[in-house]
């Protein structure tokens, strides 16, 4: 069996590379350079992706806030025999 196995790794050898590693060191500068890039890139726009979120969840919280006061202070008379018509899930959904 090994004489077989020298014989594979003869004719192995003998053939010609499937991928040129003349340009393999290029190839792999390039990738770094670039990954190298795209980190500067993102360290530099953190901040205004960091400004957005926060501008988002204010407004969020603000709009959040006046629906919810609104729905408060409207004063609502639950009786025993009144119609609830302001708890139909088409009302609720609406937000009046």
């Amino acid at each position: 069996m090994s004489h077989r196995l020298d014989v594979l790794i003869r004719e192995l050898a003998a053939q010609p590379s499937d991928y040129p590693l003349d340009r393999l060191e290029a190839a792999v500068l390039g990738v770094m350079r670039r990954r190298r890039h795209e980190r500067q890139v993102a360290a530099a726009l953190a901040p205004v992706r960091f400004a957005s979120v926060s501008l988002a969840v204010a407004i969020g919280l603000t709009t959040g806030g006046a629906a919810a006061l609104a729905a408060a202070s409207t004063p609502r008379s639950f009786d025993a025999f009144a119609i609830a018509g302001h708890l139909t899930p088409s009302t609720l959904l609406e937000g009046r």
